[in-house]
């Protein structure tokens, strides 16, 4: 996987008092997320991150969720070309 943090946009559902990715918009295209294969969190000081590794047409990129700036960034990226 490529390490890369890049801010993007992220929609998502709320289920059960637990947030799911559902699409997410990186380099001017829509990507739809198949599958959440993975959520963890991590700390930094006072901020906790939510990390999500998710699938997309065969596709694997990993999201993370700053809950101090209510911000999205993708993370890592594994493409097929």
């Amino acid at each position: 996987m490529v390490e890369i943090l890049e801010p993007v946009n992220v929609w998502v559902f709320f289920k059960n008092a637990q947030v799911q990715p559902y699409l997410f918009f990186w380099k001017g295209r829509a990507i739809k997320i198949d599958a959440v294969n993975l959520v963890h969190n991590s700390h930094s000081g006072a901020s906790i991150f939510y990390h999500f590794s998710v699938s997309a047409n065969s596709n694997f990129y990993r999201l993370k969720f700053d809950t101090g700036k209510l911000k999205w960034f993708l993370e890592m990226v594994e493409e097929e070309n």
